[in-house]
């Protein structure tokens, strides 16, 4: 069963080329996880998501302390403020050269805090979407401040399943928001009951798309960096990246 599954990999990996950058119409920036060890992500989704039909320019935005070094990377919120910053200065500035081009913000793991914070630093309306893969942030974290600089939607994956990386992880050493607990890319985001007029519309545009059992067949199993398989970015990430 194997050698066919690998073969099919193999076929759509080869597949025709993507687009040179410069003809492409948006910017996807794509954001690893803490430790500098989530170099899959990068070389997954340069490699799949064009060929699964997403016409952007894919960027990897690089901000680790370097390999190995999760710890640091989780818990250093003045450095992860600074990348933020960076971050969205770089969106800007594909804005300033381009005001039509659209934007998608793309985060594993710790990189979805990464991705969240730099959304909080635009202007209303300057992304397309947010992406987040197996967020390592607080449930309870505040979207609406990225929801205004998002024209669409905030998509996040989460899995029950994750419960060592975003369960005893982040309850041991908690998440880039500095919550001890599981993280909302095990058990989704919390809405808060208090939400006025402006809150409620805002978070209609949270869409939470939980791990299912049928996941299995694109080599998700529910775990950490199932979210960052080929066939699964190709099949349930990519279409969120298209016009």
């Amino acid at each position: 069963m194997r050698r066919p599954c690998l073969c099919l990999l193999i076929s759509f990996l080869l597949a025709t080329p993507p687009a040179n950058a410069a003809d492409a119409p948006g910017v996807v920036f794509l954001v690893p996880g803490v430790g500098g060890i989530d170099f899959i992500t990068p070389l997954n989704a340069q490699i799949t998501l064009p060929r699964a039909g997403v016409p952007h320019e894919i960027r990897v935005f690089e901000w680790t302390y370097g390999t190995g070094r999760l710890l640091r990377d989780l818990q250093d919120t003045r450095r992860l403020m600074a990348k933020a910053d960076e971050l969205a200065e770089a969106v800007r500035q594909v804005k300033a050269n381009d005001p039509s081009r659209p934007v998608y913000l793309v985060g594993h793991s710790g990189g979805g805090g990464l991705v969240l914070a730099a959304a909080e630093r635009l202007p209303p309306s300057t992304l397309e979407r947010i992406v987040l893969l197996s967020a390592a942030v607080s449930p309870g974290y505040d979207l609406r401040p990225a929801l205004r600089a998002t024209r669409r939607e905030i998509v996040s994956f989460n899995s029950a399943a994750d419960a060592f990386f975003l369960g005893w992880g982040t309850t041991t050493f908690g998440t880039p928001d500095r919550v001890y607990g599981p993280a909302a890319g095990r058990y989704g985001f919390q809405i808060p009951d208090d939400l006025d007029e402006d809150g409620r519309q805002l978070y209609q545009r949270l869409v939470q798309l939980p791990w299912r059992w049928d996941m299995i067949f694109d080599f998700r199993g529910g775990l950490h960096n199932s979210t960052i398989a080929p066939h699964f970015l190709a099949r349930h990430v990519a279409p969120w990246l298209k016009p």
